[in-house]
């Protein structure tokens, strides 16, 4: 044995035999599972042996929804988050334009209206006297919005006669028609403007987001990103400095490029490879953007925004099963769920491979469309860290009525469903136990609401583990080497300082990752 861990407590994932307090390791393999006194005969002088009594081991945990590189560039900017006002946000960002050159472009994310003491949404007013001599544009929470000033309208050319883009709306002043600063679904007509980040810069960014994710236990990544992020990932891995596992996720308009490239075959590595197709359907609860079946309850004119007909995303989902892809769509609002499964479904009449598609988010759903998703074998792939943000904003605008149906996790179980789970980082925060806990508890880390939200609807820690370990195995096509501790399987693993089988699921936040084994090798200790 090359790594032998002694003493733990092992939920190794596989039902014929899921505990266990001893593993051994061997040429980056899991090579025995069992006690103490099994796992002991088969090592020798060179075996690296760990002791970890009251620690908590699993599969290692699979983040199935973030965007990687994007994470890492966050991580530099100005951090919006959790700020309970539009003028503490307005502080952040004057505080940081004495580090930006006159001229520079100067970005943050995380702002959320819903979480200030006034919900009225900012306008290029709110930044135009703070950035004064520099373009600005911040990133909603959901980014699926972007609040920019005026200089930012300037640079990308956006007046009061600039059209709205196919799926995306430029809000105007009702009076004027001049843009506000407020752009929904249409993030692209200013980051058009912005100077990209270089191989360099977003191998740097791509480092940065790998140490977050390892610190945090995670050891592999379905990331949403394009070629170009794709090109310093792979960079990374000739270099060996890829350390986590990622599951790429493109945009259609990538499909032909990575095919010329030949990245579309199966000479993949073990560290990178190319996944699902990613589409859109609609937009965010927070934007006001997600599609829905009938009115918003605070907003009895809008319904959300299409990004696409279904009529296109048939199209495009036909593309990506010519290209031998499955495909992941985006889709929070109950209509954009209902369009993205019946455009599956319609595709899949012209597709005889099986297919491992997925739905990103399924924020909101009707309880007839589960059987669809239950007999397409389509995953639900959501984020349970969401529901500490949204559950509140989620009953504004959506109502008690369909909200219970909304982060439906235990429902969507009970139909037979798969369901993986994932942070959508950097919208929020990448720690899984975040999501574990949201899944469990249904509360926000200070317990609220006091019961739970439609605590029916809560999962046990078993099926919240799944979530981030054997379903995303099975949905990346990796079932026989990830997912669970079990013989001949990659050697990743999670380890947490504490048992969290028994330690109350209100403090889960409270724990700390103890160690991260990527193939094998400790990539991450406390």
């Amino acid at each position: 044995m090359d790594l032998a861990i002694f003493s733990a407590r092992v939920f190794t994932g596989n039902p014929k035999r899921p505990w266990a307090e001893a593993i051994g390791i061997k040429k980056h393999r899991i090579a025995a599972v069992g006690s103490n006194e099994t796992i002991k005969p088969l090592c020798n002088t060179k075996t690296m042996t760990l002791e970890l009594p009251g620690r908590l081991i699993t599969p290692g945990i699979v983040d199935a929804h973030l965007h990687f590189i994007s994470l890492g560039m966050a991580l530099k900017w100005v951090d919006l988050r959790n700020l309970k006002s539009l003028s503490a946000c307005r502080e952040k960002i004057k505080a940081s334009v004495a580090s930006h050159r006159p001229g520079q472009w100067i970005i943050g994310r995380g702002w959320n209206h819903h979480k200030w003491d006034d919900t009225t949404e900012p306008s290029m007013k709110d930044l135009d006297d703070i950035t004064p001599n520099n373009p600005a544009m911040m990133i909603r929470a959901c980014g699926h919005s972007v609040w920019v000033n005026s200089e930012a309208l300037r640079r990308a050319g956006i007046t009061s006669t600039t059209p709205d883009p196919p799926g995306g709306k430029i809000e105007r002043d009702p009076v004027s028609g001049k843009p506000t600063g407020l752009l929904r679904e249409a993030r692209k007509l200013i980051e058009n403007h912005i100077p990209a980040p270089t191989l360099e810069e977003r191998m740097e960014f791509a480092l940065i987001a790998q140490k977050e994710a390892l610190r945090y236990g995670i050891t592999g990544v379905h990331s949403c990103e394009t070629l170009q992020q794709w090109d310093a990932l792979s960079d990374l891995d000739s270099e060996g400095k890829l350390k986590i596992r990622i599951h790429h996720l493109t945009p259609p308009e990538d499909l032909n490029e990575a095919a010329s490239q030949g990245l579309l075959s199966n000479s993949e590595s073990k560290r990178l490879w190319l996944g699902h197709v990613k589409l859109f359907a609609d937009g965010s609860l927070g934007a006001g953007t997600a599609l829905l079946h009938e009115p918003y309850t605070d907003a009895p004119t809008e319904r959300g925004i299409a990004c696409m007909s279904k009529e296109e995303m048939i199209e495009k989902i036909k593309q990506a099963y010519q290209h031998d892809r499955d495909v992941a769509i985006h889709a929070i609002g109950d209509l954009g769920v209902t369009n993205a499964i019946e455009a599956i479904c319609t595709a899949r009449n012209h597709s005889t491979t099986a297919r491992r598609d997925r739905i990103e988010h399924v924020q909101l759903f009707r309880p007839q469309d589960l059987e669809k998703f239950r007999k397409l074998d389509v995953v639900a792939s959501v984020q349970p860290v969401f529901l500490s943000t949204d559950w509140q904003p989620a009953l504004k605008r959506w109502g008690a009525e369909r909200c219970r149906y909304g982060y439906a996790w235990k429902s969507i179980l009970k139909a037979g469903v798969r369901q993986q789970f994932g942070s959508d980082a950097p919208v929020e925060p990448i720690n899984p136990l975040l999501g574990l806990q949201a899944a469990v508890t249904r509360k926000t880390p200070d317990g609220q609401p006091e019961d739970g939200w439609y605590p029916e609807e809560k999962l046990n820690l078993h099926q919240a583990i799944e979530g981030f370990t054997v379903i995303p195995a099975w949905t990346a096509r990796k079932e026989t080497l990830s997912g669970t501790i079990e013989r001949g399987k990659w050697a990743d693993l999670t380890v947490f300082d504490r048992d969290l089988f028994k330690t109350p699921a209100q403090a889960w936040h409270t724990v700390d990752i103890e160690m991260t084994i990527v193939d094998g090798e400790v990539v991450y200790q406390k």
